[in-house]
């Protein structure tokens, strides 16, 4: 037992004691026994009553209410825990305020919002990048200070959109890329990153592989008519014949990438109004396309299942026709052949027209999606080389892109892939 306990159990036994003895001496114990009660009461009365004022000032040690016992041992074990708390208050306060100076250092713009779109915190290159002041516009909606409908898109949850990119509001001449993260639930961040020198070097490799695909083609359709004229005469050697084959094979895959490349640099430079485009019956298409992979890859045996609302949509069609075509040929392409290949044109929960491509393929790591629309970027499925120029994917979202959809990639290894490539609801059209 400890000192302070000792002490409040030596005045129990002493106030027994008065008691006792005070009754044997008087004969009147209920008066003795109620005087000592009081008299303990009013005591302990008395300590609780300095403890109390001594924690409503501060609990500071001048303060220290004059007590012995376990009064004396509640004082200092209050006395330590107030200077624990204090401690561990000014190492919290310390650690946030140095991640603050951290955050608002960053010559990223971040932006702290809640589930309401409201501005909780932003650091000084927000103020640069995306005209949002730090202090003055706390508390107000994201979309009421940045007024693009990118911002609108990325606050869309429905949409599954984290990354937009557009030019910063309060200097035109940079472009940003703006990314979403969760980091409580319905809690995001918005850092805005400057690409204005990405997308600067991007135009000088435009603008260079345009130039390249077109200097390209003069000498390439001079060998490949070379090549063909070798293989015309019946004096070539088998042997020989072979291996013109094999160059008249690449020399043809070669002109496809420049088809493609030069297809992508025109796609780069356009971006079309809310009106452009044809109404196109996207069923009727779809069934026409079905109809042709039928008879080219007859020999894979694979089955075709559409299925298809009545809802036509503005777009270009070619283009569309474009993004059917590179996409069920990778469907094909990475399936097993004999496989179901499932096509669909629906209506999402944010009223986007997606069409929706379906295979039963090996599917893809996750690793590699992100990727996936990359130039020349392809995945090898158990060391299958899958003949394709490796740009489809990327034609597809630059299509997207000018009409202002997305490309969804979904894909679980070992149960198949699904591609959805969206359409806003401006341009869908009932047929009713």
């Amino acid at each position: 037992m400890n000192s302070a306990w000792s002490l409040e159990l030596a005045r129990l036994i002493a106030l027994v004691t008065s008691t006792v003895l005070l009754g044997l001496v008087s004969d009147q114990w209920i008066l003795s026994i109620t005087l000592h009660a009081l008299m303990y009461i009013f005591w302990i009365n008395h300590q609780v009553k300095q403890f109390e004022r001594w924690i409503v000032r501060g609990a500071h040690k001048s303060d220290a209410p004059d007590s012995s016992g376990i009064w004396q041992s509640m004082v200092q074990h209050m006395y330590r825990s107030q200077q624990s708390h204090k401690s561990r208050k000014k190492q919290l306060a310390s650690m946030a305020n140095y991640y603050h100076a951290v955050m608002r250092a960053l010559p990223d713009a971040t932006i702290v919002i809640n589930k309401e779109y409201e501005i909780e915190w932003a650091n000084k290159a927000s103020q640069k990048l995306l005209g949002v002041k730090p202090n003055k516009d706390l508390g107000q909606k994201l979309n009421n200070i940045i007024r693009v409908p990118e911002i609108e898109t990325l606050l869309d949850k429905k949409t599954k959109v984290k990354r937009v990119e557009f030019k910063s509001p309060t200097t035109p001449d940079i472009t940003l890329s703006v990314f979403r993260q969760e980091y409580e639930k319905g809690n995001y961040l918005i850092i805005a990153h400057d690409i204005s020198h990405r997308i600067a070097t991007q135009k000088l490799r435009k603008a260079f592989i345009a130039n390249a695909s077109h200097e390209l083609r003069t000498p390439l359709t001079v060998i490949s008519g070379y090549l063909e004229i070798l293989l015309d005469d019946e004096d070539v050697q088998p042997g020989l014949k072979t291996i013109l084959n094999n160059a008249f094979d690449q020399a043809n895959r070669m002109d496809n990438i420049l088809d493609n490349l030069l297809v992508l640099s025109k796609l780069e430079e356009k971006r079309y109004s809310k009106d452009t485009g044809d109404d196109v019956d996207v069923r009727e298409l779809l069934e026409r396309m079905v109809a042709d992979f039928r008879v080219s890859y007859a020999e894979t045996k694979h089955t075709f299942k559409v299925e298809a609302v009545d809802l036509q949509l503005r777009v270009i069609e070619n283009e569309f026709y474009s993004i059917c075509q590179n996409l069920v040929s990778n469907a094909v392409k990475y399936s097993t052949p004999g496989s179901e290949i499932q096509i669909s044109w629906t209506i999402n929960e944010a009223g986007y027209g997606c069409l929706s491509i379906r295979d039963q393929g090996e599917g893809i790591e996750d690793e590699h999606l992100s990727r996936l629309t990359e130039r020349f970027y392809r995945v090898n499925h158990s060391g299958r080389q899958v003949q394709g120029t490796g740009l489809g994917l990327s034609i597809v979202k630059h299509i997207l892109d000018n009409h202002d959809g997305y490309l969804d990639i979904e894909s679980e290894v070992g149960n198949g892939s699904e591609f959805k490539a969206c359409f806003p609801g401006y341009r869908l059209i009932s047929d009713d």
